[in-house]
């Protein structure tokens, strides 16, 4: 029960320090809410790549296809 709550309690906290800051209240604005969704998104994206090459020792690299 403890693991569950503390799982749900770091995945509320991982919204917190992501995100566009900004002064107008902006609790029921869509653009707003999906600008910190997108930067999530993005955070998430860079963690994957930063893991990747650090543990793996992968890079990124762009794929070229053959026609």
């Amino acid at each position: 029960m403890l693991k569950k709550l503390i799982l749900c309690v770091g995945l509320i906290a991982l919204m917190f320090p992501v995100g566009c800051m900004t002064t107008e209240p902006t609790v029921f604005s869509w653009p707003h809410h999906k600008r910190r969704i997108r930067k999530m998104l993005d955070d998430f994206h860079k963690v994957h790549l930063d893991l990747d090459r650090i543990v793996f020792d992968m890079e990124e690299y762009p794929v070229e296809l053959d026609y």
